[in-house]
């Protein structure tokens, strides 16, 4: 993963154990054989040799294992708190009828992420520095300040979250519980040092005990299988689920996701100068990899829905108050006994702890991406990302501590507001045959699903939000700030990329 900062740059070669990701990034692929001065150089430990590639090589399993894990530190996105908390209030609002929408949400989540996998392979930047490059500077600054609010509104509920947990297994305070996820920065930096297979493998662990424990009491709850696959199959919005149906598609796509998952592809060894043949293994599976992990993730929040569906939901019963992060342990608790309460707050320990961690590791990367390797030692780079969304998750804990569904829902819209930042200008980057070159750009038919999608999400987001300011009364400030965030979408959109001749002179 990321090490400590280095003036070096290590020539990148088959057998390299160690070697800068700065060589990776820039030295690699960049057409010129320069980088520019504020390239990241961040090391990579024990980076994963992916072997030499033949065209005619079959299907490879060993192959496929070389490949695996940035995916599945990617699919964490869709297993924080903030998920979690989703999935069950659609299963106590609305039963198994929005396991459909689930499903596409993932389907959509998979096409944006392979954008974003093939911009990191093609390229060797990842999209902050891309975006860096490509954007004139007030434009990129605008952008990494909403990206960087995205972190910080998606790190105080997984932060939060975690405080909960805590809360259900010890009876600890909120503040208190915020306290103690600190420490995972220390274990994080600790991590850091045995490389990135080692980190990969603990996120991996982490995901088979959310695994383990959702399951556990999905099975306890004694679904009904033929509910669930008509749940899954056909597409039915209950009219008192709407607001749980546009927050289950708002809560999918994480905006610091495609930063994050574009800059994970470089923990692997593509050679000095790979070949399109060896681009097109590492798009292939990578992008397998991420089918595999996100399928997981589906599956896991599908046990969400369908246990909440069992202990909670009553068809024709008008509800007023949902259960949240710590009300669904007593829920559990009532109806499959107290053993669901530790294995609730256990799964949503590990949704918390895992998510934190990718949470800081994603604010590495869009921070020195955007501005450049501006620290001087890696426990600098984590400890100050790390502070940004304590700080405010502490304020929250304190202040609001009666108030968290408030609160989340003011997270939810932020993270809304931000989504365009990222996907806009991932869409534009890989659609360009200056950066992606013709064999790589997207196709039409590509580009057609994945604006379709991004502009779906994108309305669905902006209806959340003109609700949100509704309840407002519209305010004169909030109003203002509607325009002027809807004119620079427009401008996003309609802008050229400003520094694609500069990539390839």
């Amino acid at each position: 993963m990321v090490l400590e900062n280095s003036i070096e740059t290590a020539p990148l070669t088959q057998q390299s154990s160690r070697t800068s990701y700065q060589s990776f990034s820039s030295n690699t692929y960049d057409r010129t054989g320069s980088s520019s001065s504020w390239d990241v150089e961040i090391d990579v430990k024990n980076q994963v040799n992916t072997g030499i590639t033949d065209e005619n090589e079959p299907f490879s399993w060993k192959k496929l294992l070389k490949y695996t894990g940035p995916g599945w530190l990617m699919a964490i996105a869709y297993l924080d708190p903030g998920n979690l908390e989703s999935d069950l209030q659609a299963g106590s609002i609305a039963g198994y009828k929005l396991l459909w929408l689930l499903f596409w949400c993932h389907v959509a989540g998979l096409a944006i992420q392979t954008l974003a996998i093939r911009l990191g392979v093609v390229t060797g930047k990842h999209l902050a520095q891309h975006v860096r490059q490509s954007y004139n500077r007030p434009t990129g600054i605008i952008i990494w300040m909403f990206t960087q609010s995205a972190i910080i509104g998606s790190d105080i509920q997984e932060i939060v979250g975690t405080a909960i947990a805590l809360r259900i297994i010890f009876g600890f305070s909120i503040w208190v519980g915020v306290l103690i996820t600190a420490t995972d920065t220390f274990l994080f930096m600790f991590l850091q040092q045995y490389g990135v297979r080692k980190i990969e493998l603990f996120f991996i662990t982490l995901i088979a005990i959310m695994i383990c424990c959702f399951w556990i009491e999905m099975i306890s709850s004694g679904p009904d299988i033929s509910l669930i696959l008509e749940g899954m199959v056909i597409p039915e919005i209950p009219s008192n689920a709407a607001v749980q149906a546009v927050g289950m598609i708002g809560c999918l796509l994480m905006p610091h996701d495609m930063f994050l998952h574009s800059a994970l592809v470089g923990s692997r060894n593509l050679g000095t100068q790979p070949s399109i043949a060896k681009k097109k293994e590492a798009n292939f599976y990578f992008t397998l990899e991420s089918g595999l992990a996100l399928l997981t993730s589906y599956f896991i929040n599908l046990s969400i829905v369908v246990v909440f569906a069992q202990v909670f939901y009553q068809p024709g019963k008008t509800i007023t108050q949902l259960p949240g992060l710590y009300d669904a342990a007593e829920v559990l608790q009532r109806s499959l006994g107290g053993f669901a309460r530790y294995l609730w707050a256990a799964g949503l320990l590990a949704a918390g702890q895992s998510s934190t961690m990718t949470g800081t590791l994603a604010g590495q990367y869009v921070m020195e991406g955007f501005f450049g390797a501006f620290f001087k030692k890696q426990w600098h780079r984590v400890a100050i990302t790390r502070a940004i969304a304590l700080i405010p998750s502490m304020l929250v804990a304190v202040l609001a501590v009666d108030r968290f569904d408030t609160m989340g829902e003011i997270l939810n819209v932020i993270q809304s507001l931000c989504l365009p930042m990222a996907v806009i200008p991932l869409l534009k980057l890989t659609s360009s045959s200056d950066i992606m070159t013709k064999q790589f750009k997207n196709t039409r038919t590509l580009d057609y699903i994945c604006w379709s999608i991004s502009w779906i999400v994108i309305g669905f987001n902006a209806y959340a939000f003109l609700t949100f300011i509704e309840s407002f009364g519209f305010s004169l400030i909030l109003t203002g700030f509607s325009i002027a965030y809807f004119g620079f979408i427009a401008y996003l959109v309609y802008s050229p990329l400003s520094s694609c001749e500069a990539l390839i002179k």
